[in-house]
């Protein structure tokens, strides 16, 4: 049996290796790319400050919050491209006159999208913040330009998107009476995103198209090494768990949403990015995240497999003689996420990050940080690999994850990512 290190070092040498090959190739697709950059950005992560604070207020969960942001960060890099140009637009190819404000085109844009995906946050948060940024710009022809671009992007995006499944009414129903291997749901509240592996994804060709394997045979021996290992390491009275796999898996438990726009604002003020390179910047770690969690989801709704706190509880049931069942058994971590077990979410979008960064940069030396928004302590991640590692290790450790689960993730995340920035955020030569 190879160890967990082995065992994700094999996983990992392969996205290594397409990195270094392929991720980095040729000079048009990494950094800002133009011969001159700007002042540094305060306009896009200013507004990515607003969604976050907006996004808080109205309580939803992480399958909405990071869809919505895709949306904001689409309008805002189309806007941006619509005025300075330098890369393609994503979705909405549009046109500003000369002279027109980046700045005004980035709060029309965002403010556009936030208004209609988070309407309740509209007369409390976003427009205050809509007119302290115009107040910023001086009155002119600049100004009133890009407010336009940016309202005319928002709105065709909107219009575009209108029919893609976000929140549509979909319902999931467990089985009665249980069966082995089956999710139950782990909270008395709906399970959360049913809709979001039938959206149309932003850049995929379909929500399926790098669905996993699925989860192992309970008959067989993976099953129980995947069982036996959570067990162990992620029971809240482990004695083979460290105190900082304990620290990394609260880490990793914070609110996600949360957790990663902060750490895209902090890469975007610390390299000292222009409205351009900021704006495309969270534009493609925005859509890259969006696309993998829709294709993690169509894998959790499809597989429906169950969370360890209820597959261990019930090991006597599962037909295999290797995993033997604790009635009482309890995670390090007080809650389990309500929705499937398979694949681990955090795995199939946090990943991406590291490769979008390395891509951008570009660099394999990535020097990440996340902040905690809990008061943990922020982590640095110098390399992809070593985020790869600590976020997919830290849901077993946790108690919420399967080892299988969390390297299907991580394999979602490394292909959806590629895919994006394959097709995508390329510099224009019009």
């Amino acid at each position: 049996m190879r160890s967990t290190t082995s065992r994700m070092a094999w996983l990992l040498a392969p996205v290594l290796v397409t990195i270094s090959v392929v991720g980095l190739a040729g000079p048009a697709t990494g950094g800002q790319g133009r011969g001159e950059t700007g002042p540094p950005d305060a306009s896009v992560a200013n507004w990515d400050a607003v969604g976050t604070q907006a996004f808080t207020a109205a309580a939803l969960s992480p399958a909405e919050g990071h869809t919505i942001f895709a949306y904001v960060a689409i309008a805002v890099y189309d806007s941006v491209m619509a005025v300075e140009g330098g890369y393609k637009p994503f979705l909405v190819d549009a046109d500003a006159p000369d002279g027109a404000s980046a700045e005004a085109a980035v709060a029309a844009a965002a403010r556009g999208v936030l208004d209609h995906y988070l309407p309740d946050q509209s007369a409390s948060i976003v427009e205050p913040a809509y007119t302290a940024a115009l107040a910023a710009i001086p009155d002119g022809t600049a100004e009133s330009d890009g407010v336009a671009i940016g309202a005319e992007v928002a709105r065709e995006l909107i219009a575009l998107r209108a029919d893609d499944g976000f929140r549509a009414p979909v319902t999931y129903t467990p089985p009665d009476p249980p069966v082995p291997g089956a999710w139950l749901p782990t909270a008395p509240t709906p399970p959360v995103g049913p809709y979001l592996g039938l959206m149309t994804p932003f850049a995929l060709a379909s929500a399926d198209q790098f669905r996993p394997a699925g989860p192992p045979d309970l008959r067989g021996r993976r099953w129980a090494r995947d069982y036996n290992e959570v067990k162990e390491i992620g029971s809240s009275t482990s004695t083979t768990r460290t105190a900082d796999q304990t620290l990394a898996a609260r880490f990793w438990a914070e609110p996600p949403v949360q957790q990663a726009r902060g750490s895209f604002r902090n890469f975007v003020l610390d390299h000292e990015l222009d409205v351009v390179g900021a704006a495309r910047f969270m534009a493609m770690i925005s859509v890259t995240y969006a696309d993998a969690l829709i294709a993690c989801f169509d894998a959790k709704y499809h597989f429906a497999f169950w969370r360890p706190i209820t597959a261990i509880r019930a090991g006597d049931t599962d037909g295999n003689a290797r995993t033997a069942g604790d009635p009482s058994w309890s995670t390090l971590l007080p809650a389990t996420p309500n929705h499937p077990e398979y694949p681990s979410a955090h795995s199939c979008i946090t990943p991406a990050a590291g490769w979008v960064i390395a891509r951008f940069l570009p660099a394999l030396r990535i020097d990440f940080t996340i902040p905690s928004v809990t008061g943990l302590g922020d982590r640095t991640f110098a390399r992809p690999g070593d985020l790869t590692y600590e976020v997919s290790n830290a849901r077993i450790w946790g108690g919420i994850h399967f080892r299988s689960a969390v390297d299907d993730g991580v394999g979602i995340s490394m292909r959806v990512t590629f895919w994006v920035l394959a097709h995508h955020f390329h510099q224009s030569h019009r």
